[in-house]
């Protein structure tokens, strides 16, 4: 499995590699027919968690260690206060979608794929799973939109994704992310409280950040996250011991992204075995994630579960 260490750079030089970056695929996803019409009955809503005071998040890149790609310029964060009108959210979508893909438990090979152990007090860092399987797996991150039309496209098609969630993006509909764990079998796992750039902060304040947002997921979902993923692809030292200390049993990366309706690659044109594709819960995400996964299946590759290959402990 593929393990890296953080870099710390400064923001010009990230940019700079956000902007020349590796090759990457520049045909358009074909779109997909319109889906059907939401639901809008009621469906109950769960209290908000308290939250800490929303960190400003100006600019797009931040120190740290990056994803080859660059700084996450696809990531649509709002800033402190900002106003979501332009995009109001549904309330909930209908709790009595059939279910979608339950995790196997295993992976098809056969061979157990383990999470690198901790070292030094430290959480690992994968930007990619281990294995020969013809599979990917299909991370979304945030939370802020929450789209009835992407949840019905995971459901029909049996899809599994794994969610990686931002409490302040949730809190208007937490029971969305029921819903989607429902029809996927997938367990949504941590993201921090309040989206900020980790290296800028203190050990003290990761750890809160990273240990509240998993004690939230916890009494949201059922179960504690395991996986994390630092905001922005940002982290240092300190992200690392922080989410070992509370329970993380790895930094999650990726290396390939779907900004919009094309799909961005750390190396190379094509996805590979073992690929993480980092998407995001934003308009439009039914369109693109129904195209990625075309592309997927053309490129003879499935996609999988990634909590079958990176288990809870």
């Amino acid at each position: 499995m593929r393990v890296r260490f953080p870099v710390i750079a400064g923001v010009a030089a990230i940019l700079a590699i956000g902007l020349s970056g590796c090759a990457r695929s520049t045909t358009a996803l074909a779109p997909i027919p319109a889906p059907s019409a939401a639901v809008t009955s009621p469906v109950p809503t769960l209290a908000p968690p308290s939250m800490p005071a929303a960190s400003a998040m100006a600019g797009e890149a931040g120190a740290g260690e990056m994803s080859s790609m660059g700084a996450q310029m696809d990531t649509a964060v709002p800033t402190a206060g900002a106003s979501q009108s332009a995009a109001p959210l549904p309330t909930g979508i209908p709790s009595t979608l059939p279910p979608g893909a339950v995790p196997s438990g295993a992976p098809a090979s056969g061979v157990t794929v383990r999470i690198p152990a901790t070292q030094g007090g430290l959480a690992p860092v994968i930007h990619q799973v281990d294995t020969t399987d013809p599979v990917v797996f299909i991370t979304i991150d945030d939370g802020y939109y929450k789209s009835p039309a992407v949840a019905e496209f995971l459901a029909a098609n049996k899809i599994p994704v794994t969610p990686f969630l931002a409490m302040n993006a949730i809190t208007s509909d937490p029971h969305y992310f029921n819903v989607i764990q429902g029809v996927t079998g997938q367990v949504p796992q941590d993201h921090s409280m309040t989206h900020p750039f980790l290296s800028k902060l203190s050990y003290s304040q990761q750890k809160a950040q990273i240990c509240q947002a998993a004690d939230e997921e916890l009494r949201y979902y059922g179960t504690r996250p395991w996986l994390f993923r630092p905001p922005f692809g940002d982290f240092n030292a300190d992200t690392q011991r922080a989410a070992a200390a509370c329970g993380m049993r790895a930094l999650v990366m990726w290396d390939a992204s779907l900004p919009h309706a094309i799909v961005r690659f750390a190396a190379g044109d094509h996805f590979r075995a073992g690929d993480i594709l980092l998407v995001h819960w934003r308009p439009n995400m039914a369109r693109d994630i129904a195209g990625a996964v075309a592309q997927i299946k053309a490129q003879g590759l499935r996609v999988a579960a990634l909590q079958d290959y990176l288990p809870i402990p």
